[in-house]
């Protein structure tokens, strides 16, 4: 259930202009989001949602008021399960007739892609919602299960995302090859020197 605990204007300390939340979803009471980043925006801070943000909840004043925002950290969203591939594609453009260009989402939208393990259908699934998130100019952020073994094919898919040059110039399987390219090179000049 959510519960409000304390408005920050009650724990902010003014010689600081930015402020973080480790709220896990305040967007379940959009009064409640809206009030306390109306106060953020009146004080001129930039804010951080370090749990992510329901994307499954935004609107159009929702999306309007994380596009007037300072953000210092990405606005995180989640896409967890493929099934809900509709209405991610529906909500990414709603932030973007919201005013979010393609630069913006470049720049500041991230999604945490949760995948469980390394069955052919959880990791083909991963690679799928990432690739979709790189055609909506969104970054994607590979989750993965830590009770389970993180295989090279799971630990290259994370990197990917998490090195932002490469998700951007290159595929997975490109990225794969550029890793081993990199290996071999630095072996060769190890073996020169």
């Amino acid at each position: 259930m959510f519960r409000k605990v304390n408005h920050p204007e009650n724990w902010y300390n003014p010689e600081y202009k930015k402020i973080v939340f480790l709220d896990n979803n305040i967007l379940t009471n959009r009064k409640w989001f809206m009030k306390v980043t109306s106060w953020c925006i009146s004080k001129k801070l930039s804010v951080w949602f370090t749990q992510g943000l329901d994307i499954r909840r935004v609107n159009e004043i929702v999306a309007r008021r994380l596009l007037e925002l300072k953000h210092f950290g990405m606005i995180a969203f989640s896409w967890d399960n493929i099934e809900d591939e509709t209405v991610i594609k529906e909500k990414i453009a709603l932030l973007k007739s919201a005013g979010f260009s393609n630069n913006k989402l470049r720049a500041k939208v991230q999604f945490y892609v949760y995948v469980n393990d390394d069955s052919d259908e959880e990791y083909n699934s991963g690679v799928y919602r990432c690739r979709e998130l790189k055609k909506s100019n969104c970054n994607a952020f590979v989750m993965y299960n830590i009770d389970n073994i993180a295989t090279q094919r799971i630990k290259d898919l994370q990197r990917w995302t998490i090195r932002k040059l490469f998700y951007w110039l290159n595929d997975i399987t490109n990225f794969k090859d550029n890793i081993k390219a990199s290996k071999i090179s630095k072996k060769l000049h190890h073996a020169n020197a």
